[in-house]
């Protein structure tokens, strides 16, 4: 911790303390998100949930309802049904069909949970069963009525008795689901259930007279006895969805719906059930067939639906308002920590801005100021406080540090003016004898370390002091920047060039071969003796050429006198065989 504290500046400790803040806040922040959102998923999940019991529930609904067709046709005198009951039969059916179709969709969606594939399977098996009822069904209606037996119209309708029961697991399994998401959904769910369970033992009971209605006979003691228990678990269902629609608070759709059932079924429809079954007891003259019987109970049986789906509507309104709530809470949770995150940013960056920044500059002014570098500016201050009377003493060092620097600045100019005059020919701006001995010396140290060749060029123009009598000295000076301009464009990276005095220069070609200095010299005396140099406004252009001489290190050795003297040797042969000439000082071996 010490070693942390010695070694974190200040912009530093702010910017730990401002990302330590930043991120309690975003924790903080990402809790109360983390739960609202928890809670909108699981409005969504009971949404879902409420919606798959929906499905399971119409599609025993539909199960239970194509047995009033069914029952209509097994009673019917004609084979198979009137085509007004073989029509009603169809569309009960399809009906079917479509809602099981619809489940079996949804179940498959969630099938990747175990208990869904088992409630899946359990809807097939029902399907399967559902085709070998109506089977069954068709197969007795298609006899004549005589022809049609007691037990075996019994065993068609428990066949499709027996269908809803089996779909009992899936309801089970998506009940539960709808509680686990909201367990505020308890009372409704299960009084939906209750309600579709009495819709089921309401449609079992007007199955029952079916038998007795096809044969206008008295009811036997089996189905008189079915027929009480039945009842009996009418009324126990009744009770239990008293007690649930008793629980649900501020529903007045589930009041309403439960009221009509009340008037309807155990009003109107019980009537029927009861002057049916007292007829059933006494001569079994019902006046009715078993299709005019499901004509007068259904309609009334269906306020138990009502209430079914008035339970359900009330559950997925209030998944609704739960998810609408927890949106709303989503958004203002997100609105406020953002404008609080704001603020606080807001508030770091102005502290920073005000104080940590201002301190950090001005301490690598200072430091910058230590070690020299004036450039650094100051920051301006914003108050008339603390902060400006130190920035005042630090600008008032500043223009002092920067006297001293212009004065010491103006001294080393003036030192690089007299080291650069003192190794700068004046005229031409090539490096002057002193400047290149030294380089050169440097150069055969090279050389002779790595074992490379050099040519040294000397070169001088020719007739120059009748150029300077004729044209002036002016154009001579002209003739002489000419010669400056050609070397200086005409050399490799690492020749030497210098004007060793009046008309004589100096070229020192580095990793150069005797051939390759030949060469480059013609080339440079060709382009010289070329080219039209203008001199005064009036006067003819002037042409110069050169005479040069040629020493090699191959040859001559790697001492920088030496090589001069051979080069300027070679250079007053040239002169003395014509001018305007390149000669090669021969080998000291070849001399002697």
């Amino acid at each position: 911790m010490d070693k942390l504290k010695r070694t974190l500046t200040l912009r530093g400790w702010f910017r730990l303390m401002a990302v330590s803040l930043v991120l309690v806040f975003l924790l903080f922040e990402a809790r109360l998100v983390q739960q609202e959102w928890r809670q909108l998923q699981r409005a969504e999940e009971g949404q879902q949930a409420v919606a798959r019991l929906r499905l399971a529930l119409v599609a025993a609904e539909m199960v239970s309802r194509e047995r009033g067709p069914a029952n209509g046709v097994l009673g019917d005198a004609t084979p198979a049904g009137s085509p007004a009951l073989r029509e009603a039969l169809r569309e009960a059916r399809a009906r079917t069909d479509a809602a099981l179709a619809a489940l079996l969709q949804a179940l498959r969606r969630e099938a990747g949970h175990a208990r869904y594939q088992q409630a899946l399977d359990k809807a097939h098996a029902m399907q399967a069963a559902l085709q070998q009822a109506r089977g069954a069904i068709d197969r007795e209606a298609a006899l004549p009525l005589p022809q049609r037996q007691p037990e075996a119209i019994r065993q068609s309708v428990r066949g499709m008795v027996a269908l809803v029961p089996m779909l009992a697991p899936t309801i089970t399994v998506l009940a539960d689901d709808a509680q686990l998401a909201d367990p505020r959904l308890g009372a409704s769910v299960w009084a939906a259930r209750l309600s579709a369970e009495l819709r089921e033992y309401a449609g079992l009971l007007g199955s029952l007279f079916t038998p007795a209605l096809t044969r206008q006979q008295r009811l036997t003691p089996e189905e008189l006895a079915a027929v009480e228990r039945v009842k009996g678990r009418i009324d126990e269902l009744r009770h239990l969805l008293d007690l649930r629609v008793g629980q649900i608070e501020g529903a007045n759709a589930v009041l309403a719906a439960h009221d009509l059932m009340e008037r309807r079924y155990f009003g109107k429809a019980a009537q029927l059930v009861d002057t049916v079954l007292t007829e059933g007891q006494a001569r079994g003259q019902f006046g009715m067939t078993p299709a005019g019987f499901a004509a007068a109970y259904v309609p009334d049986m269906n306020s138990i639906l009502a209430l079914r789906d008035a339970l359900l509507d009330s559950a997925d309104q209030h998944c609704a308002r739960v998810r609408a709530r927890s949106q709303q809470w989503l958004i203002g949770v997100l609105a406020a920590t953002s404008l609080l995150m704001g603020l606080v940013l807001l508030m770091l960056r102005v502290a920073h801005q005000r104080f940590v920044q201002p301190l950090s500059q001005a301490a690598e002014v200072l430091h910058a100021m230590s070690a020299g570098d004036l450039s650094r500016e100051l920051p301006k201050a914003v108050a008339g406080d603390e902060f400006a009377e130190v920035f005042g003493g630090i600008n008032a060092l500043k223009q002092q540090s920067l006297a001293s620097a212009a004065l010491e600045l103006e001294r080393d100019k003036l030192i690089v003016s007299l080291r650069e005059q003192s190794t700068t020919d004046f005229l031409t701006g090539l490096p002057n004898r002193r400047a290149f001995f030294e380089a050169a010396e440097a150069e055969l140290a090279r050389a002779r370390r790595h074992g490379f060749q050099l040519v040294l060029m000397l070169l001088d123009v020719d007739h120059f002091k009748k150029i300077n009598d004729t044209a002036g000295h002016a154009a001579g000076d002209l003739a002489l920047k000419a010669v400056a301009h050609t070397l200086s464009h005409s050399r490799r990276q690492g020749d030497l060039v210098a004007r060793l005095g009046g008309e004589e220069f100096v070229v020192l070609l580095t990793h150069c071969e005797p051939d390759d200095g030949y060469r480059f010299a013609e080339r440079l005396r060709e382009g010289l003796a070329a080219q039209d140099i203008p001199v005064a406004q009036g006067q003819p252009a002037l042409r110069l050429t050169v005479s040069v001489g040629l020493a090699v290190s191959g040859a001559h050795g790697l001492v920088l006198d030496t090589l001069l003297a051979r080069a300027d040797d070679a250079m007053y042969k040239a002169k003395h065989a014509g001018r305007n000439r390149t000669e090669v000082a021969v080998s000291d071996t070849a001399s002697a």
